[in-house]
């Protein structure tokens, strides 16, 4: 599953001129709003380019509400809906190349594998600088703590959210979007079945040498 908030921080402002400077973009009045759009719009342009990789799965997508005022509109997620989700890739981190797998490095949101498995698609796909670290609260403490779905926070691309000093690099958007494609194409990602069936075989090999 991919998952991004449609809420923002504050109404943008009707007045404001949005200003391109490079690949960055920011408002001339008020927050630019990229917190989290920029994760909505990576996740459609992975939904228009999915079909060009050869990934076979289910991907579902969910845009939650409410995120800036506690995270109530991940909390309220259908559980029906997530019944088989396997694993979770939440778009709603500030900066570049951050794999989030924990709150502060106090709750998990995954195991270590997973994290790893991110930064791996990161070298394949020449951005060898994706790393594995503890961020903030976000929908994936939700998900991993809630409703037991393994998950990781990544990057968006924008910087100083909920300021108007707020700016968004495109260009890592559509990075994000490439690491992303490039899990999902090389079926990275093992199902829960898959990972409960190997867990079991180790521990059945455990129990023979230890007889």
């Amino acid at each position: 599953m991919l998952s991004a908030h449609m809420d923002i921080y504050q109404e943008l402002d009707e007045g404001r001129i949005i200003v391109q400077d490079g690949t960055t973009l920011r408002s001339t009045r008020g927050i630019l709003g990229a917190d989290d759009r920029a994760g909505i719009a990576i996740i459609l342009e992975i939904s228009n380019e999915i079909h060009r990789t050869n990934f076979n799965g289910t991907l579902k997508i969910a845009f939650t509400v409410k995120e800036e005022i506690g995270l109530i509109g991940s909390q309220k997620l259908d559980p029906y809906f997530l019944a088989d989700v396997d694993a979770a890739i939440v778009v709603d981190r500030r900066g570049t190349r951050d794999i989030v797998t924990s709150y502060a490095g106090i709750i998990p949101f995954c195991t270590e594998d997973y994290g790893r498995l991110l930064e791996e698609a990161g070298r394949l796909t020449g951005m060898a600088d994706w790393k594995v670290t503890a961020g903030g609260s976000s929908d994936a403490k939700i998900l991993s703590q809630k409703f037991s779905i393994p998950s990781v926070n990544l990057s968006a691309g924008y910087m100083n959210e909920h300021t108007d000093r707020e700016t968004v690099d495109y260009l890592a958007a559509y990075e994000t979007s490439k690491l992303i494609e490039c899990v999902l194409s090389r079926h990275s990602i093992k199902s829960r079945q898959q990972t409960n069936e190997r867990s079991e075989s180790c521990h059945t090999e455990l129990s023979t040498i230890f007889k």
